[in-house]
């Protein structure tokens, strides 16, 4: 009778993180596209737009880097919502999947920076 109610006990934790981890998602999403975090993004695009400035980057390759470094966000956004969106919900192998989109997507940009800053210098 133990082993039911310790089964029992383990679906109903099982049930509670399945409606949970959704929800929980769908505030960090929330919390990406809303108007503070879009006050924030705003604040911070403009803040990394004037210390590239303050640097003597040109205006238009401190302009490219400043969309750049919005989309990440906006790109982590996407991804997120995709991974919330799938039919059947979010797994741990969509985790994993993320985690290496994010991963990848953040190399990407740093590699960028990176040749961009080289072939200003040179």
């Amino acid at each position: 009778m133990n082993g039911k109610s310790d089964v029992e006990e383990l679906q109903e934790v099982l049930k509670t993180v399945s409606e949970q981890i959704p929800a929980l998602i769908r505030g960090i999403i929330s919390s990406i596209f809303s108007a503070e975090a879009g006050r924030n993004m705003g604040a911070a695009a403009g803040n990394f737009y004037k210390e590239l400035k303050a640097s003597g980057i040109p205006d238009e390759v401190a302009i490219k880097m400043t969309q750049d470094y919005i989309k990440t966000f906006t790109d982590i956004g996407d991804l997120l919502r995709e991974a919330i969106g799938r039919k059947g919900g979010f797994s741990k192998e969509h985790g994993k999947e993320l985690k290496e989109k994010i991963s990848e997507a953040i190399k990407e940009k740093i590699e960028k920076k990176k040749a961009e800053e080289s072939g200003g210098e040179e």
